[in-house]
């Protein structure tokens, strides 16, 4: 009995501060508090990364607005690394290489924030060093997509790291093209992340899970002030660093987790990539444009468009704002399935495919529902902001 109780006595004591769902948690409220805060000071900024731009082709806003809302969470990721490395935190402590490979791809994004005059092509390259630094500094090269004859080939270098170079300066672009409307990206990305923090956790990724955590935090801190009023942007910076997140932690998970289908990232994003993809397609062979030409095509525009023509509106804040949530309820579809099929790869292939069909579907009949040429030749189109 006596050396039960000294065997007792030696256990450690439960710190409060310990609690593992304290520990789990807490990067992310801090995140969230981070991005939450900074955000009043892109604002209220004057002249450094403000759009006062209203004639561009993609421009929906009325009102100067700041686009340095995504460097804002950058900085709340970022100090959420450091209190965790001074706290011990060793899955976040780990994560400051994917940081440090973030880096170009958040600069040339911020460049552009800043500027409006870096050529597509710059940005491209961009996420591509970016890519290149995570293969290296962070093991961010592509396991397996399960695809036989792919999955062979990843077993070489030369195939597996342009593929996965590919594959990360695309899911930036993807980001990028879907932050079109007021919370659109923001609300995307929470889900997103949701998703690969759901996954992690029930499969036991610390690392993962603590990276999509914080990462689910600072778009909120972003989203109190990003929507539904769009008092502060994204901007490419913001854009291309939830796209180059979300690359880099599908990676780690997939290759962590055999379990887990490398389809189950990619259906859990079907509705950015097939944005992308079909826009690529529309500019390239329906346009005859070039194939990064940014045009007032995507989808969120003909929403809006919708919006516009239905109500007879002129002033389209309010329409603005109700565009993200039926593209929500598109992304909250394809991650309540992809969770459910996690491990199923021929049933996330379909459920991608079904997805891409639909999205098609979807955007003829509101290209067609009425006259495009119309709208872009209203008078008001290039009025329709959010004050």
């Amino acid at each position: 009995m006596g050396a039960l109780v000294r065997n007792a006595r030696s256990l450690p004591r439960k710190n409060p501060i310990r609690n593992p769902m304290f520990t789990t948690f807490w990067p992310a409220v801090l995140a969230a508090l981070c991005a939450a805060v900074l955000m009043p000071f892109a604002i209220r900024t004057r002249s450094l990364g403000r759009d006062d731009d209203f004639d561009g082709v993609q421009k929906v806003h009325s009102a100067p607005t700041s686009r340095l809302g995504g460097a804002n969470v950058v900085m709340a990721y970022l100090a959420v690394l450091m209190a965790a490395a001074y706290a011990g935190h060793v899955e976040l402590s780990a994560a400051f290489s994917l940081a440090l490979a973030a880096l170009p791809v958040v600069l040339v994004g911020l460049w552009e924030d800043v500027t409006r005059g870096v050529h597509p092509w710059h940005r491209l390259a961009g996420a591509i060093v970016s890519a290149m630094a995570a293969s290296y500094f962070a093991d961010g090269i592509i396991a397996r997509v399960d695809l036989p004859l792919l999955d062979y080939g990843l077993h070489y270098l030369p195939f597996a790291l342009p593929l996965t170079w590919f594959m990360v300066a695309g899911a930036c672009n993807a980001m990028n093209l879907i932050d079109g409307a007021h919370g659109l990206a923001g609300g995307t990305a929470l889900m997103i992340f949701g998703g690969l923090a759901a996954m992690a956790g029930y499969v036991g990724d610390a690392f993962v899970l603590a990276q999509a955590l914080v990462m689910v935090g600072a778009v909120a801190g972003f989203m109190v002030w990003n929507y539904p009023r769009g008092k502060v942007f994204l901007g490419d910076a913001g854009a291309y660093f939830l796209g180059f997140m979300y690359a880099e932690l599908s990676i780690q998970i997939v290759a962590r987790n055999p379990g887990i289908s490398a389809w189950f990232v990619i259906a859990l994003a079907a509705y950015p990539i097939v944005e992308t993809l079909y826009s690529m397609y529309r500019r390239r062979f329906v346009l005859r444009t070039a194939s990064m030409q940014p045009d007032a095509g995507h989808l969120h525009s003909l929403i809006l468009r919708q919006i516009a023509m239905r109500e007879k509106a002129r002033y389209l804040g309010r329409a603005n704002a109700r565009v993200a949530p039926r593209l929500w309820a598109h992304v909250a579809l394809c991650l309540g399935a992809a969770l459910l099929l996690h491990g199923n790869t021929p049933a996330l292939i379909g459920l991608t495919l079904l997805y891409a069909s639909c999205y098609v579907a979807y955007y003829r009949s509101l290209a067609r529902s009425a006259d495009w040429e119309a709208w872009l030749e209203r008078p008001s189109v290039t009025h329709i902001g959010t004050s």
